[in-house]
């Protein structure tokens, strides 16, 4: 079968679907897509709310909790959105505004104290499958915080998508962590702040892209290494600071060699004590950084593969922030996935599409948050199910559909009347339509990793979230933060300290406070206190990342001394580096002949 072109339903631009993504299309049991890669992103990850929180009531113990659900609707914002759409007369998938369904805390979510079955719903054929997923989807309670802690974690109340871990804060998307705080996307990690794509790492600040990394800050793609500080692309190094491309080195400022005490003597003349002189740094080391090339991607022990940030993965293609994929492709940020296409923050799926945090499960597609699934399609929240369609809120059990409970005949004979009725309305294979978020765009992972305007979203049919008014009173104004953590006394955790950003950056917080295991932390590692809320300094890694997003550029190394010769480099690669961005690109052979 030969590749063929599609025009996408959303943004109106070509994409090809590949002679093999049919074969996976057949094997799942769906129509080849509509839209395209970015597009079914953004439209998945825009019902995922990560960082937006809210204070409310569990509607069952009606304890006071923190939730990612407001305790009633913004209907003002929705309403707002809505009529800016039809004004702009442009198509849009937005109805009436989505209506919270009972949010339950994560303790009485998981227990027994209720039961999903009593939601039940039976099928209409009349009416799109779509709609009768949204009422259950409002009338089944969600969980206020996508966590197990008090089952599984302990003390990680502040924490989404965080599992079997130990007193984590403000951290997301991360398991079998131990004292980690305002992170993103952390495994296997201890005593870590700040950090962002990291594993295996301990005693880390400010880390991105890291792993087996031992007290090293501001370290961006740094691998096996320990005591380093403010460098790109290291393996293997120690106490290298202000360093770029190094392998297996020691002792090295600004790629200088030194013997061990000369480095120590440079060492304190740098006073990475200090906020200012760490600033200082921060701006002479973006200068040098740029003087230098950079791999056409990080991608390491990987054969036949295409995006970034990858490891150890297999003809895994248009793939981002992942370990151990193989023959899976348009998947963002996942662990150990087997042919499964589309699917974002998930762990060892397998045969699955169009999915939102599936950990272990086996072919099903159209589930959110449904974990440890088999055969499970468009349902959300349901944990340990299998042959499900349409559910919400189940835990257990099996043949249920639009949380009705069937025979496994009974079952098999009605998903197949609801299948083909959505095949007819073009709703099987689609994952949910965006009316069906209860988040907005800006509140969603969705605005993280395509940070559409306000404007183009509300056109898309997104809601919109205006920026809640904040009216903290700072007790400590930044500008008046110590500039070293041995001028901060204990008194620091009493004070409101004010952003550097207040009042100039969407999302920021504007104000922020720290918790006890911050301070011990900075302490420990010798850092000055940050200026920035945690909301600005998650959006300033980000940018430290490149978009996932792929273009076809040739490796622009024109040195002698490479294989190339007198010529320039003919390689030709997919890269996150779009053509017009500063930064010299080389391919592989040509950045490793450069590195030392």
């Amino acid at each position: 079968m030969s590749s063929e072109a599609k025009t996408c339903q959303s943004c109106r631009n070509q994409f090809t679907i590949e002679p093999d993504d049919f074969g996976f299309y057949e094997k799942m049991g769906v129509p080849p897509p509509t839209r395209c890669p970015r597009c079914r992103r953004i439209r998945r990850l825009s019902f995922r709310n990560d960082r937006d929180y809210y204070r409310r009531a569990c509607d069952l113990c009606k304890r006071n909790i923190i939730a990612l659900y407001p305790a009633a609707d913004d209907s003002a914002s929705v309403a707002t959105s809505a009529k800016e759409v039809a004004m702009a007369g442009k198509p849009t998938e937005t109805s009436a505004s989505w209506r919270i369904p009972p949010v339950y805390c994560v303790k009485c979510w998981w227990s027994d104290a209720w039961d999903p079955l009593q939601y039940e719903q039976r099928y209409d054929p009349q009416r799109p499958f779509f709609e009768q997923c949204r009422e259950i989807f409002e009338k089944v309670p969600t969980i206020a915080m996508q966590n197990d802690d008090g089952v599984s974690s302990v003390n990680c109340e502040y924490t989404t998508d965080m599992w079997y871990s130990k007193n984590c804060y403000m951290t997301m998307c991360g398991w079998q962590d131990e004292n980690v705080f305002h992170s993103f996307h952390a495994e296997h990690t201890k005593d870590t702040v700040d950090s962002s794509h990291i594993k295996h790492c301990e005693w880390t600040y400010e880390c991105v892209g890291s792993t087996k990394c031992y007290r090293c800050s501001y370290c961006v793609f740094a691998h096996d290494c320990h005591d380093c500080f403010l460098s790109y692309d290291l393996k293997g190094c120690s106490h290298c600071v202000l360093c770029v491309g190094l392998r297996n080195k020691q002792y090295c400022i600004l790629n200088q060699q030194y013997s061990k005490e000369e480095y120590e003597v440079k060492l304190k003349e740098l006073r990475l004590e200090s906020r200012a002189s760490i600033e200082q740094h921060r701006k002479k080391f973006s200068s040098f950084l740029f003087k230098y090339p950079r791999r056409y991607a990080q991608i390491l022990k990987s054969t036949a593969t295409t995006g970034d940030m990858l490891t150890n993965c297999k003809n895994a293609k248009d793939c981002y922030f992942g370990n151990s994929l193989e023959n899976s492709k348009f998947i963002v940020l996942n662990d150990g996935a087997k042919e499964t296409y589309d699917c974002n923050a998930v762990g060892h799926p397998e045969l699955c599409y169009e999915n939102i945090t599936s950990d272990h499960s086996y072919h099903c597609a159209g589930t959110i948050f449904s974990v440890k699934c088999r055969e499970v399609f468009y349902s959300s929240n349901c944990p340990g199910t299998e042959h499900l369609l349409g559910c919400a809120g189940l835990k257990k059990g099996s043949h249920v559909i639009l949380n009705t409970q069937y025979t496994a005949e009974e079952y098999e004979k009605f998903k197949s009347q609801i299948v083909g009725d959505m095949r007819k309305r073009g709703e099987w294979g689609e994952f949910f339509p965006v009316s069906m978020t209860p988040f907005a765009y800006n509140e969603s992972l969705a605005y993280e990793f395509d940070p559409l305007l306000r404007e183009e979203a509300v056109g898309r049919g997104f809601r919109w979230k205006e920026e809640r008014e904040r009216d903290y009173k700072v007790t400590l104004p930044a500008g008046k933060i110590p500039d070293t953590i041995g001028e901060v006394s204990d008194a620091v955790l009493n004070e409101i300290i004010g952003c550097t950003n207040a009042g100039t950056k969407t999302k920021c917080f504007t104000a922020f406070r720290l918790i006890p295991d911050e301070l011990r932390f900075y302490r420990a590692m010798n850092l000055p206190l940050p200026k920035l809320c945690p909301n600005c300094r998650h959006f300033a890694r980000i940018l430290q990342c490149n978009p996932p997003q792929l273009w076809h550029r040739t490796c622009a190394c024109n040195l002698h001394t490479h294989f190339h010769g007198s010529t320039s480099c003919p390689n030709e690669f997919e890269t996150t580096y779009a053509p017009d961005r500063p930064e010299i690109v080389y391919c592989e052979e040509c950045y490793n002949a450069e590195v030392a």
